[in-house]
């Protein structure tokens, strides 16, 4: 894109989605994500997995430093002027997965976002002598409902306190299959720009997906769906064949629960791009632990069967069907709680059909030292093209109403 380059700093950065998505200049499929006119001058993550796996990708983030450790000790003198800072602090004590302690977590995960405004705080003065341009926060949906010892929400908390400091806070729960991502992801997105700038719009990241045409949940969703993701994956692409086994029981449970009635031929539909009422009647049903026969459930289950308004029917051991969205690909990649499993091979998907689940381009690398931490990272990411939208959004945003 034309125009002038924004400076970002990313904080908690992961192994690069969002990072990724700001800097564009990568393919998904055959969907070009041009450079959006961002640059990152400044990445930190605590997690060597993740820092593992940001290093290896600088083709693609940009040759600044990426610098691992705590963020709390970082000094604000390292880190560069900077016109946008992205953070997605971690996000385990909002999270519906977790125990949900929010603020309260003991160690120090829910507070971290006071780190955000610290840097900003101390680390604002660019050239111009003026605070950052925006900032662009990412969480869990669990946030908005976790509380601080006063009352106020988290988001509630993060608005307040950026609005002493001097910023224009808008907060909305997105979700990623609006805006081409092929996961039925539920994110919130807190955007703060300088109260010299008019108040950012999510209406904006509407019109990128309509001005770039990328499929939707509002459009065309077919190439959204699991069997068109699967459908062409290059065979010599990076960790092609990586795969977690599962443990003896978790094994026991998909062999129990079967393949969905699509396999190998109704792939190969998908990959000539064939309707889907012309590929099967079934090629939406996916299946999940209600398909092992009663007889066949362990103790616990059975108990679930037996009494479904006790424990809302829960929906464990999730397999999609190949005409079906993905759900939210997790960082513990554990199948009880996340659709991991293979549609009709039983074993969990690889790191690169996770991968693309996430719009990572099929040659990004995912270093690992052990695999869990490979799906961890993977799972933890914010998906590329999501963070594209967000970025063409601001960045059209700011060219408009940011003082030149």
């Amino acid at each position: 894109m034309s125009g002038k380059k924004f400076r970002v700093a990313s904080l908690f950065s992961g192994c690069g989605g969002l990072d990724l998505g700001f800097v564009g200049g990568f393919k998904h499929r055959h969907f070009d994500f041009p450079q959006t006119g961002f640059k990152i001058v400044f990445a930190n993550d605590f997690d060597s997995d993740a820092g593992r796996v940001y290093q290896a990708n600088q083709k693609y983030l940009g040759d600044h430093s990426f610098n691992p450790g705590d963020v709390t000790k970082i000094p604000t003198d390292e880190i560069p002027s900077f016109d946008v800072l992205l953070a997605g602090f971690p996000c385990q004590p909002f999270s519906n997965a977790g125990n949900r302690q929010g603020i309260s977590d003991k160690d120090g995960r829910g507070t971290l976002f006071y780190e955000c405004e610290r840097i900003i705080k101390h680390c604002s003065k660019n050239s111009k002598g003026e605070l950052p341009k925006a900032f662009v926060f990412e969480n869990v949906r669990g946030i908005l409902s976790s509380k601080m010892s006063d009352g106020k929400t988290v988001p509630e908390e993060i608005a307040f306190k950026m609005s002493k400091l001097g910023y224009k806070v808008t907060t909305k729960l997105l979700k990623t299959s609006d805006f081409g991502v092929p996961q039925n992801r539920f994110r919130v997105i807190i955007v703060g720009v300088r109260k010299d700038i008019k108040e950012f719009d999510f209406k904006e990241m509407d019109e990128v997906v309509r001005k770039f045409n990328l499929p939707s949940l509002q459009s065309d969703h077919y190439e959204l769906t699991l069997g068109s993701i699967l459908s062409d994956i290059p065979k010599n692409a990076p960790h092609h064949d990586d795969y977690w086994k599962y443990s003896g029981s978790g094994q026991r449970m998909v062999d129990l629960i079967g393949p969905c009635e699509d396999g190998v031929e109704a792939l190969a539909k998908f990959k000539r791009k064939a309707p889907l009422d012309k590929i099967s009647t079934t090629i939406t049903q996916g299946r999940s632990w209600k398909n092992i026969p009663l007889e066949l459930l362990t103790p616990r289950f059975r108990k679930i069967h037996d009494d479904p308004k006790k424990y809302h029917a829960p929906n464990f051991y999730r397999r999609f069907a190949l005409g079906e969205i993905a759900g939210t690909i997790t960082a513990s990649a554990q199948p009880e709680n996340c659709g991991i499993t293979h549609p009709f091979e039983n074993r969990r998907m690889t790191l690169r059909e996770i991968a693309r689940i996430q719009t990572f381009p099929d040659d990004f690398v995912f270093p690992y030292t052990s695999i869990a931490g490979a799906y961890k990272v993977i799972g933890n990411a914010v998906p590329p093209v999501f963070g594209w939208v967000i970025a063409n959004a601001l960045k059209s945003h700011l060219e408009k109403h940011a003082p030149k």
